[in-house]
């Protein structure tokens, strides 16, 4: 029976604050957590993102960190991005880091403005409420799976980081309504998250950066929040991660499982 060791890898897409907006990057929060095995992550995902790092980099011994926005905005030495060449390998690169790990995604996204308007007062914190609908799969499929596994997100300010530190010792300690603290505790390594900023180059928190706004797209898309997606290099990435979602025990069923909304 499989008793390999995990960690969650997690990244958000959106802010934690309230809103009425209909943008959606405004509107909704996502929180996506790429599940990986301690032996994937060194033997293919580690050298899979070096090769991207070393191919960007202008000094070898200061590689990049690998961020979403940066690489859009072509900031610092992702400008070679605009070299079309440059680009296409790029994309080949990042296309084979998504496409041949074996790792899983989970991603909850909240529809903050439902929320509020069904809560008032008493609606939840955003990010911390994705977390918690997040850990519970995550306790699952180490459940599924015969396995154990600890949490590491990216670091995002004093005040959040420590608002942080205590939603997940909550989570460890009581549990949920679907999560005994008994089922979590036998799971979770640690009763602390680990945190590390951006900064870092973790390359599983860098692989959940790269993948949050295609997993949260995709999400809003399947459940019907939004329209048919652009043919566009986010919609390849989507089309790839599709075998990558944790589904339900059948193997078919992604939504409510890798795939979540609330509201």
């Amino acid at each position: 029976m499989e008793n390999k060791k995990y960690r969650l890898y997690i990244d958000e897409s959106g802010t934690h604050c309230y809103s009425n907006s209909e943008k959606i990057d405004k509107r909704y929060l996502a929180l996506v957590g790429v599940i990986i095995s301690e032996e994937e992550n060194i033997n293919v995902i580690k050298p899979k993102v070096l090769a991207i790092k070393q191919m960007l980099a202008d000094d070898l011994d200061e590689l990049p960190v690998l961020h979403r926005e940066d690489i859009i905005a072509k900031k610092g030495c992702f400008r070679k991005m605009e070299d079309a060449e440059i680009k296409a390998k790029y994309n080949e690169l990042l296309l084979d880091l998504i496409d041949n790990p074996n790792y899983l995604i989970c991603c909850v996204v909240l529809d903050k403005k439902a929320h509020l308007n069904r809560y008032g007062e008493t609606a939840y914190h955003p990010y911390h409420y994705c977390l918690n609908v997040l850990l519970e799969r995550y306790t699952f499929f180490l459940e599924e799976n015969n396995s154990r596994g600890d949490v590491m997100a990216e670091t995002r300010g004093k005040n959040e980081d420590n608002e942080l530190r205590e939603a997940y010792r909550t989570f460890y300690n009581d549990g949920t309504y679907f999560r005994s603290k008994y089922s979590v505790q036998a799971r979770l390594t640690s009763s602390e998250i680990k945190m590390k900023p951006k900064s870092a180059g973790i390359e599983g928190i860098e692989l959940a950066d790269l993948l949050s706004l295609a997993s949260k797209l995709d999400t809003l898309h399947s459940h019907g929040q939004l329209p048919e997606l652009s043919d566009n290099f986010c919609k390849q990435v989507i089309d790839k991660i599709q075998v990558k979602y944790r589904k339900d025990q059948t193997g078919v069923k992604i939504n409510g499982f890798g795939r979540k909304l609330i509201k």
